[in-house]
């Protein structure tokens, strides 16, 4: 087989970036976990703010609110989050992990926490800690680059 001429895209951080995270996701999905990165994402994200809604849990994942729905859709089909009426808004949802979700993110938190044992243990901590940076300070730039100037996560990410 001839190789294939890749020109400049080796060279191109979301190029570099996007392959980096099908490595990941594909690593992350040959675990026992039954559940998508994305999905435990938002277990993570729905068992540390119990009660959040969908449009403020797609803020700070940096999806639109349309996106949410289907990932929603497929986590609660799973019996893994429950959406509550709000009595003061009845358009908007309060969301809830189940007995089923609670447990499925403890298994993911520990699934987790061994594949990032490896990964440091592969590329070494002090890499790990650089490039975790590196990626933070990428992300800051494409917001600025598209007008907003800061992003929108917890005190404990600064």
């Amino acid at each position: 087989m001839s190789s294939i001429d890749l020109g400049e895209l080796p060279n191109m951080i979301g190029v570099e970036l996007r392959i980096a995270q099908i490595l990941a996701d594909r690593l992350f999905s040959s675990t026992e976990l039954s559940i998508a990165p994305g999905h435990f994402t938002v277990l993570s994200l729905v068992g540390l703010n119990p009660g959040i809604n969908q449009s403020n849990l797609a803020r700070c994942m940096f999806l639109d609110r349309s996106s949410m729905v289907p990932i929603l859709d497929q986590l609660q089909n799973k019996k893994l989050i429950e959406r509550r009426s709000l009595p003061t808004d009845r358009r908007s949802y309060a969301l809830h992990l189940t007995r089923e979700g609670r447990s499925a993110l403890r298994r993911g938190e520990r699934e987790v926490c061994r594949l990032e044992k490896a990964i440091s243990s592969e590329m070494g901590s002090v890499n790990r800690s650089q490039l975790l940076e590196l990626i933070k300070q990428f992300q800051s730039a494409l917001l600025a680059l598209q007008g907003n100037t800061a992003i929108e996560r917890t005190a404990n990410d600064r």
